[in-house]
């Protein structure tokens, strides 16, 4: 065992996954603390109704952002890290995406606040969330920018800034104003996390483009585009598995059950974030070994990463399914009432965890349309079935659909890396 240990770490390659994953995934644990804190804040101090209209809020700008992003995220991610050293080039990408970027969830943000009150209305029938609609609508913005510049500063390998700026930073500050100005309403909580958004991604703009060189070219605009298109799709999709269901649950259920489903999500998400910090890693490398033809290289940090979320996930997944009272009472005794619920959301992480990084092997090496399909599939699995079994089974049934469907969109994304890049990253275990 120490033998084939040595032997892995002596790769250079290997050495520097391991070395990065591990800082990534400290960074990680304070940002999965922090989320975890936050959804705290609000659970408390809001209570199970009022937190259920700002998490319904919070799911549906979450959705709006993905749509504004226009795919763009991975694309800065993937040409990004091929021209990490060409500042100029880097900024230029940048730039371009949050041009296109700004303008269409601008629109979407004012479409939003205008249309509150009627949504609160017909579509959740909850008067009482149209405020809370309203003064969350500027969140699609800034949500959009901090995810895109997380995107610019993590090809560049700069983790310590990328992942506060991503789902760190906001949460603190709105946190922080939730707890000193005593905010019991989704409202007012909304408002100031539209707030922390502003000062966050304005913040993290100027850390991203600070110290870059005058280097490069400007990127082919076609080329961008051409990688955006297919990434949009796949990001919408994505994102609906994740954030339609607590929506879907808000129109047909009352707002105490988006409550819980959105803490239960919230919580079955930290199985993941081992996976989302070896991401901040790996998927970079992906595209700098695809821009030099190095397959063998994808294949061995692919399952190398692998082995590593596999050790680093399987005790949270055990303490999620043995105690899901325990952990769902932290945030209120009535909040106990989804135990049921995060024990089936956490096994359809566990699908995502020990499969891999299979999304961004496909879209760092070219194969953006085989991921476009899966995700399609996926997407409108969960769009289509959730509201039957939201209907049939309340938010237990809303949950084993979400878990299948994200399970299945892994899986058959396992399959499109074996079919275009020759391996498996279930056969984790196979030499390297």
């Amino acid at each position: 065992m120490l033998t084939n240990l040595k032997s892995i770490f002596s790769n250079a390659e290997h050495r520097h996954t391991a070395i990065n994953a591990a800082l990534a995934l400290i960074i990680r644990i304070v940002g999965a603390g922090t989320a975890f804190l936050f959804n705290l804040i609000i659970a408390k101090q809001l209570g199970a109704e009022q937190a259920g209209y700002f998490f319904l809020g919070f799911s549906y700008v979450m959705l709006l952002s993905a749509i504004a992003n226009l795919g763009f995220e991975n694309t800065i991610l993937r040409f990004t890290s091929s021209n990490a050293c060409f500042g100029h080039t880097v900024r230029a990408i940048l730039n371009f995406s949050l041009k296109y970027v700004v303008a269409v969830s601008g629109v979407l943000s004012v479409i939003s606040y205008l249309l509150a009150p009627w949504l609160s209305i017909v579509v959740f029938k909850k008067p009482e969330l149209s405020e809370t609609l309203q003064y969350i609508a500027p969140a699609i913005i800034g949500l959009s920018f901090v995810l895109l510049i997380a995107m610019s500063l993590q090809a560049r390998h700069k983790l310590i800034a990328s992942i506060p700026c991503q789902n760190i930073a906001h949460f603190m500050l709105c946190g922080a104003a939730v707890i000193v100005f005593s905010v019991k309403s989704a409202s007012t909580a909304a408002l100031y996390l539209s707030l922390s958004l502003g000062v966050t991604s304005s913040f993290f703009y100027w850390i991203s483009i600070k110290s870059l060189n005058n280097n490069g070219e400007k990127p082919d605009p076609k080329k961008l585009w051409h990688s955006a298109r297919p990434n949009w799709v796949i990001i919408v999709m994505s994102q609906s598995a994740q954030w339609a269901t607590p929506i879907i649950i808000g129109i047909y259920l009352v707002s105490e059950q988006v409550a819980y489903f959105s803490i239960a999500q919230r919580i079955a998400l930290l199985t993941s974030f081992v996976l989302m910090a070896v991401n901040l890693v790996v998927a970079p490398k992906f595209s700098a070994f695809n821009s030099k033809g190095d397959l063998e290289g994808i294949r061995k940090t692919a399952l190398f990463s692998v082995r590593l979320l596999v050790v680093s996930a399987f005790p949270i997944v055990l303490v999620m399914l043995l105690f899901p009272k325990f952990l769902m009472g932290l945030f209120g005794e009535e909040f106990k009432q989804g135990a049921a619920i995060l024990q089936i959301l956490v096994l359809g992480q566990a699908v995502n965890v020990v499969t891999g990084s299979v999304g961004f092997l496909l879209q760092m090496t070219g194969h953006e349309r085989d991921m476009r399909l899966v995700t399609l599939i996926s997407g409108f699995g969960v769009l289509i079935s959730v509201p039957i079994f939201t209907k049939l089974y309340g938010a237990i049934g809303a949950a084993i659909a979400t878990s299948f469907f994200i399970s299945l969109q892994n899986l058959l994304a396992v399959y499109f890396v074996k079919k275009r890049l020759n391996f498996n990253t279930l056969k984790f275990w196979q030499k390297i």
